[in-house]
């Protein structure tokens, strides 16, 4: 799609670590919108650059650190800001992806409540960071485990919905849950080649997705997914030690390739797994 002689891209995606919740990665030049309306929430995060939006009730500018919010059924149009750039990244919710996150706030099955946040645009540069690190994570063809991809995005909504939605998603005080969390550490670490949901980990223990993810962080430091990493990391340091290639034992570790094992094992240790493997003992 071309205006105004700048090229301009939109992509859209779904991930099945979500429920009723569309993706879209958009980057525009000089452009227009013209008077249009969504069925969906629409949450829109500006990553670079700026855009214009005009509603009923008046119009803004939507840039860096902000968050700007579309209810079901609001009319509006907007502009690329100066006929410059506007680079984004939005979430459409429709009411089977509100009803889904009520029910991870809540813990039940279904929740008869429903999710809303009033229309504008929000100055918040923490949420707006935590909701682009969460649709980041969401669109790299499956190489993020489904079980980081679950705690990105439901921090990220606890977060959106904690300070501006309606009604306040239930936040139980961490209380003492040692042995369940445990129980969730030693399943993390016999089934760490796998890429395991968190429903299946809240499942284990009778707890909500919520509340597990924020329990299992105050026990040992580290979201569930963090922790899954680091037991991937410890095999993969013992086969890369017993000779085994890179390539072997990220696959061997439950690794997504090579390239996430290099990435994580740089960052953990600071040295390749390749300098590592050819580390000699000293005589």
């Amino acid at each position: 799609m071309r205006n105004g002689n700048r090229q301009h891209e939109v992509l859209y995606a779904r991930d099945a670590a979500l429920e009723g919740a569309c993706l879209a990665t958009a980057r525009y030049g000089a452009y227009e919108f013209s008077r249009h309306v969504h069925d969906e929430l629409v949450i829109v995060m500006t990553e670079r650059g700026a855009g214009e939006c005009r509603t009923r009730a008046g119009s803004d500018v939507s840039g860096p650190g902000t968050v700007r919010v579309f209810g079901p059924g609001e009319y509006h149009s907007g502009e690329v800001w100066e006929d410059n750039a506007w680079h984004y990244r939005a979430i459409y919710l429709d009411m089977q992806g509100l009803a889904a996150l009520s029910a991870v706030f809540s813990g039940e099955s279904r929740d008869d409540r429903s999710l809303v946040i009033p229309p504008g645009l929000y100055r918040d540069e923490a949420l707006s960071a935590l909701l682009i690190k969460a649709h980041a994570s969401l669109d790299r063809d499956g190489a993020t485990p489904m079980m980081e991809r679950q705690a990105n995005w439901w921090a990220a909504m606890g977060m959106l919905f904690g300070r501006y939605g309606q009604p306040k998603p239930i936040v139980d005080t961490v209380g003492h849950e040692t042995r369940k969390m445990a129980i969730v550490r030693d399943y993390i670490a016999a089934h760490s080649e796998r890429d395991i949901p968190v429903d299946e980990l809240a499942a284990l223990v009778n707890l909500s997705r919520y509340y597990l993810m924020r329990c299992f962080c105050a026990e040992y430091g580290l979201p569930p997914h963090a922790y899954a990493n680091q037991v991937r990391l410890i095999h993969a340091k013992q086969l890369l030690a017993a000779g085994h290639s890179p390539a072997d034992a990220a696959v061997a570790a439950g690794f997504y390739d090579q390239s996430q094992l290099n990435r994580l094992f740089k960052r953990t240790y600071g040295i390749t797994p390749g300098t590592y493997a050819r580390l000699k003992p000293e005589l």
